[in-house]
Formats: C-alpha cells, sequence, structure tokens
C-alpha cells in the first residue's frame, strides 16, 4: 500500500485565534506554510514566511509548489474603527486578497478556503452604519468568485458566526463580543453597557468545532459553508450569564442611541457537529481568561 503524499498547505493569518488553532492541527499532517507579519510568531515543525501579502513579490514568492490555502487574514479591529473609518477597513481587507491572488492566477494551486463571515448579510443593508469590515469580507467573497470563474482554482467561503474559546484576543480593539464582555464584566465595577437595548440574538461556535469543520471542509465537494452552533441567546442575556459565572453582581444599561444591527439568524450547513455547548464554551474561555489574567500582572 503506497503512502499517500502529503498536501503542502499555506495558511495566512496563521498568528491569529483562529490561525493559532488551526495549524495546532494541521502540523504533522501536512507540509505546512504559514504567513505571518509579526516576527515574534514561531510554529516548530512549520516554515514560517514573514511578510506583508500587499507586497507582489512575497506573495510570488510563498505560493510555489503550494496544494491548498487557508486565507485567514484579515483587517479587523472593532465596530467603532469599522464605522468610523469603512474605507479604510474595506482597502485593508481587499487589498492584500487581490494582491495574493495575482500571485496565486498562475500558482499550482487547487484549493483555496477563505474564512469570511456571517455579517456580510448586513453589508448591503440601509438600516444600519456602513461597517468596512462587513463590506470588506462581502467584497472579497465576489472577488474571489470572479477568481475562480477565470482561473478555475477551487474556492471554497467559509462564513462563521462570531468564533470564541481559549486562546481568545481580550484587546478592546479587536475582542468579538464573548471576550469583550468577559474582559468587561471582569474588569468593571459600575456596570456593563450594551448597544441598543440588548436584545440583538447571536450565534456563536467554539474554537475547535470551528477548526473541525476548516480541516473536513478542504476535501469536500461543495464550495459554500456556514459553520456555527444552532443555539441562540440575547445580548443583554449572555452578559447576565458571564456576570453568573464571574460571580458578579453588575448593573446592565442599554444605550438607545447607539443603534446595533438587527437580528439576523443563520441556518448551519456544518460538516462535522458542533460539540461544545455555549455554556461549556463559555466556562472554558473564561478559565483562559482568568489564566491569561494571573500571568499578565
Amino acid at each position: 500500500m503506497t503512502r499517500q503524499k502529503k498536501q503542502n498547505i499555506l495558511v495566512t493569518g496563521a498568528n491569529g485565534f483562529v490561525g493559532h488553532a488551526l495549524t495546532k492541527k494541521l502540523v504533522g499532517n501536512s507540509n505546512l506554510f504559514l504567513v505571518s507579519r509579526d516576527e515574534k510568531f514561531k510554529c516548530s515543525g512549520a516554515k514560517v514566511f514573514y511578510g506583508d501579502l500587499r507586497n507582489k513579490k512575497f506573495c510570488q514568492k510563498i505560493v510555489k509548489n503550494i496544494d491548498a490555502v487557508y486565507y485567514l487574514a484579515a483587517f479587523k479591529k472593532n465596530v467603532a474603527v469599522h464605522t468610523g473609518w469603512p474605507f479604510d477597513a474595506i482597502f485593508n481587507n481587499t487589498l492584500p486578497l487581490l494582491t495574493f491572488l495575482e500571485a496565486a492566477k498562475t500558482s499550482k494551486i487547487k484549493t483555496i478556503i477563505y474564512v469570511s463571515s456571517v455579517l456580510v448579510e448586513y453589508a448591503l443593508s440601509q438600516d444600519i452604519q456602513i461597517d468596512g469590515y462587513v463590506i470588506g469580507k462581502y467584497m472579497n467573497e465576489l472577488i474571489l468568485k470572479s477568481f475562480e470563474a477565470q482561473t478555475k482554482i477551487n474556492v471554497k467561503i467559509v462564513r462563521p458566526p462570531a468564533v470564541y474559546g481559549p486562546g481568545n484576543d481580550f484587546n478592546p480593539e479587536v475582542a468579538q463580543v464573548i471576550p469583550f464582555f468577559i474582559m468587561k464584566t471582569a474588569e468593571s465595577k459600575d456596570g456593563v453597557v450594551l448597544r441598543s437595548n440588548g436584545k440583538r440574538r447571536l450565534q456563536f461556535v467554539y474554537i475547535d468545532d470551528f477548526v473541525a469543520n476548516l480541516i473536513a471542509i478542504r476535501n469536500s465537494p461543495k464550495n459554500f459553508f456556514v459553520i456555527g452552533n444552532d443555539e441562540t441567546i440575547e445580548v443583554k442575556k449572555l452578559v447576565s450569564k458571564i456576570m453568573r459565572l464571574i460571580g458578579k453582581r453588575l448593573k446592565i444599561h442599554v444605550d438607545l442611541n447607539n443603534k446595533d444591527k438587527p437580528t439576523k439568524l443563520d441556518k448551519f450547513n456544518n460538516l462535522i457537529k458542533p460539540k461544545t455547548s455555549l455554556d461549556a464554551g463559555l466556562q472554558k474561555t473564561l478559565d483562559y481568561y482568568l489564566r491569561y489574567k494571573n500571568k499578565m500582572q
């Protein structure tokens, strides 16, 4: 019986939250090549390329002899940045992808897996603020579809809701919903302020469940995936749940002048059924945060 040849897999944004978790699962099972702008980032068992995806020559170097790409790189800050500087958010999400695809156009790459977001459903809405991150993700999906039509390179688009779990970034400038409210609850003495009335319902996906699906997606004949957990929860109830887990009683304030996105629930087509409930995932994320905080002190 002949041994199956390992694929050469490239992961952009490898030093990010999802990138870290994905590379841990891929190391040893493939020839792994990682892209990072942070020269402090290291990964045993993989070759790391340090550079900027906006650089044409850098992109030409990293696509050589690659079979499959996980494109995780993204310009992501917080909502205030995405809505206050929407053009910058769009520009910094689309230009790196365009530069990368120009290099990939004549490469041996067979598959590109692009991690988008369920938020693209809001991209054309007239009822909310212009969000450059959301529009950038939507534009990148269109760019990738045109790229596939011209090159015949297989493109798989993956839309997750907010991904959470151990390894989350608790920097308020980039933190997503769950890590943001864990941090705010843990550090606040007065209370927590919610956008609008806190009634928007959200869905999430735990990091291990998301990564398991990302790996399975590479060999799937399908090309479009919405990956997540069917559990839903109102923002206000989520914050109350986090408070109970932390053991703090704080006032929850609502800011009716700060409009939130309306509720839009998604139907998921997971290849692997999520195993981690919201309650279990919150506890694991909180435990990670407390270890992280103690280490920083």
